[in-house]
């Protein structure tokens, strides 16, 4: 059983994560809504993130919210490979999301 606190798996989570896709602190804040500061504070210790907030920060960084609470993630090399392959599944459904949106615009133009 891992002891480390719960608070500290989703802090390193989230800065993994973030790291990982090239943001910085106010990248993610602007993504979430959520402030620079807050930010920062959460990846430092000084503040733990209401559930709210959790879930916003696993939106933002396009994963499951239950995946920041997850201990496998700390401290393992395949992390990059796995957060590689939801990144690349984020974006290929932005992609098509917007294509389909573009062709109900052209379409609807059309009429």
């Amino acid at each position: 059983m891992n002891n480390i606190p719960i608070e500290e798996v989703i802090r390193k989570n989230i800065k993994t994560l973030r790291k990982e896709l090239g943001w910085s602190q106010e990248v993610l804040a602007e993504k979430t809504g959520v402030s620079a500061p807050y930010i920062t504070q959460i990846e430092v210790g000084k503040r733990t993130p209401s559930l709210e907030i959790v879930e916003k920060l696993a939106f933002a960084l396009g994963v499951e919210y239950k995946t920041l609470f997850e201990t496998n993630l700390l401290g393992e090399e395949k992390v990059a490979d796995e957060f590689a392959k939801h990144i690349l599944e984020a974006k290929l459904i932005e992609s098509i999301t917007k294509t389909i949106h573009n062709e109900f615009s052209n379409a609807s133009q059309n009429n």
